[in-house]
């Protein structure tokens, strides 16, 4: 029996990192849905402005043709951030990942988003400025139709980007948890 009694500390660690590892798979599973339930939205809404759009691009005249055309443009390029992103997220093996790996994957996941929550409050600004230059541009209904365009694309943006900021943020508690 006394042969036996040295063996539990290694059981007792033995089953730590093993509760250590459920949490660290858990989370990373989580975080990998969270981003692949963020790029299905931004996929689902590019793909409905582009069909809208297109619809209304033949319908439209004037300011609303620019609007409508701005956003096929624009939600072409967030149909391949989204596809692309996607790509990544189901390539990869979360399961596998290490906790050093999981603490540079999160950090990397924040600052992407926090760069993008920058970059949509400057989208917002650029159209808010279109719209306010084509009060004094021969390009009136040009620059109106892309200004009003680029407002709701950042606003979109804006929301889904502080949304997936949050949803990260919130269990991240728990990943440094696991290295303290």
């Amino acid at each position: 029996m006394r042969k036996y009694l040295c063996l539990l500390p290694l059981l007792l660690s033995g089953f730590a990192a093993s509760a250590q590892g459920n949490a660290l798979l858990t989370f990373n599973l989580r975080q990998a849905e969270t981003l692949r339930i963020g790029m299905l939205v931004l996929g689902l809404w590019a793909i409905l402005n582009i069909v809208v759009g297109s619809f209304k691009l033949t319908k439209t005249s004037r300011s609303k043709r620019f609007f409508h055309q701005m956003n096929i443009y624009w939600n072409i390029v967030n149909l391949c951030i989204a596809g692309a992103s996607l790509y990544f997220l189901m390539s990869e093996d979360v399961t596998i990942r290490t906790l050093a790996e999981s603490v540079r994957m999160h950090a990397s996941y924040k600052k992407i988003l926090y760069l993008a929550i920058g970059l949509d409050a400057a989208f917002i600004m650029l159209g808010s400025y279109l719209v306010e230059r084509s009060r004094n541009s021969p390009k009136i209904e040009q620059l109106q139709g892309w200004g009003r365009s680029i407002v709701m694309q950042g606003v979109f943006l804006l929301i889904l980007d502080v949304t997936l900021a949050t949803l990260l943020e919130l269990p991240s508690e728990q990943l440094f948890q696991l290295i303290r």
